[in-house]
């Protein structure tokens, strides 16, 4: 068979309701996620040997077992009982430690890649479980552009396809620790005074009205774990008079925007006056 080719989305978390910690140790979670249109590109070629091998344009991403891509393929081996081997080119243009969900829709775009090139005859709904198993983030991959996660993040809702919007991406060079952060977080940190997840679908057709409904529980945490974030924001909202989100646990922030002439010109300003990368994206429809 030949290589298989397939785009892998970063998210965005539009809500982040963090509920507190469970016995399990991961966090309680409520979170209004859409994919957007920036994608890595996942190239899966199968091979003889029973190997699995990755090449990657970023240097600084591992190659071995702890890279989720190939912990996906040895998943899917185990699970359908089979040795088939496999080698995956990974182009990355989704930042790393940015709360963008790449390593996770890498590995959901892997099981999609090696389900079809290795004849598993696992269905979406098995791939999600399977890839709940990698990572919290991994099953919403299986989704809808636009769900719902809960608990863990494997309870996934989906609920068809996001407004038509767009999002100014800003993408400092700062990374955060998703330990740390969810560590850092207080239970003071959430209140029942957030917007209800139906409050925020109600107003989604408009990025006025949507904006000032959208938060993260883990804002506050992240930006006292890395402070030049919190100073970031602030110097985005006061050189554009617009307030931003962070997305997952950093280090991405993200404003939303009706058209795309209108993110262009938020993320003009963003590059002149305070100097940090934007990428100007539509939600994935």
């Amino acid at each position: 068979m030949p290589a298989l080719t397939r785009p892998a989305p970063a998210k965005i978390n539009l809500t982040l309701r963090v509920a507190g910690r469970r016995q399990d140790g991961f966090h309680e979670l409520e979170s209004l996620v859409a994919q957007v249109n920036l994608c890595d590109t996942v190239t899966a070629t199968a091979v003889e040997d029973g190997c699995y091998a990755l090449d990657c344009d970023d240097p600084a991403l591992p190659r071995d077992g702890s890279n989720l891509v190939l912990q996906a393929a040895k998943a899917l081996n185990h699970d359908a009982g089979t040795n088939h081997g496999t080698h995956i080119t990974l182009q990355k243009r989704i930042a790393v430690g940015a709360g963008l969900g790449g390593g996770s829709s890498d590995a959901a775009t892997t099981l999609l890649l090696l389900n079809d090139l290795w004849n598993t005859g696992r269905n979406p709904n098995a791939l999600a479980v399977l890839g709940a198993t990698l990572g919290s983030d991994v099953p919403l991959f299986f989704s809808s552009p636009l769900c719902v996660l809960r608990g863990r993040g494997e309870h996934v809702e989906p609920l068809g396809a996001p407004p038509p919007l767009w999002a100014a991406l800003i993408l400092p060079e700062l990374h955060c620790s998703t330990a740390a952060v969810y560590a850092a977080w207080a239970p003071t940190e959430s209140t029942t005074m957030r917007p209800s997840l139906t409050e925020v679908l109600d107003a989604r057709g408009s990025a006025a009205d949507l904006m000032p409904l959208l938060f993260n529980d883990l804002e506050t945490a992240a930006f006292r774990v890395v402070p030049q974030l919190g100073e970031l924001a602030a110097r985005v909202a006061a050189a554009t008079g617009e307030s931003v989100r962070l997305t997952g646990s950093g280090a991405a922030l993200f404003c939303l925007f009706d058209d795309a002439q209108q993110a262009a010109r938020f993320a003009l300003v963003i590059g002149s006056e305070v100097g940090v990368r934007v990428d100007v994206v539509a939600l994935r429809r």
